[in-house]
């Protein structure tokens, strides 16, 4: 939820070079928690802390480098947090996340599960590799055929000239 709220933030800004039409770090925040609850209509129960919701609540080590020096803190959570700053995070009242581990499965056992079933992927994912190359000439014509239509924008974050071939 960090990184969207992030890319929230910031893709405002390549769309409009006027600053008082972007959103700001608390109608980002907003939009995420009571906002996102009220899309989802369950804002009666979560989205906001309040007498007879459920206790959803991360909490974050304000002594990071993500909140130096401490200034806004909508800012930072929207800005700067990349989760490394997480301590806790709690579910319905419940501890799920403590001290950075989970608290209710076996992260180890899990990721060495999944650790195993790699090579079986990977003999796999080269099969379907193999057998998609083949229409790798047939996709990059309709691509190139598509990168040529002037559509009215630049739609590159590079010039049009370097889409021609």
């Amino acid at each position: 939820m960090l990184d969207v709220m992030h890319v929230a933030a910031i893709l405002h800004k390549v769309t409009s070079p006027n600053y008082k039409t972007w959103p700001t770090a608390e109608e980002v925040l907003r939009a995420a928690t009571i906002g996102g609850a009220r899309s989802a209509m369950i804002h009666d129960q979560v989205g906001s802390i309040e007498v007879g919701k459920k206790a959803d609540l991360v909490m974050f080590d304000t002594r990071s480098i993500n909140f130096a020096p401490l200034n806004d803190l909508r800012n930072h959570v929207v800005y700067c947090e990349n989760g490394t700053s997480i301590t806790a995070v709690m579910v319905n009242g419940d501890i799920v996340v403590q001290n950075g581990k989970l608290t209710r499965i076996d992260e180890t056992a899990i990721l060495d599960e999944l650790r195993s079933y790699l090579p079986e992927f990977q003999r796999h994912h080269a099969h379907v590799e193999a057998i998609n190359r083949e229409f790798e000439p047939y996709f990059a014509q309709i691509h190139r055929r598509c990168c040529e239509q002037d559509v009215g924008i630049n739609r590159y974050s590079s010039g049009q000239h370097e889409w021609r071939w």
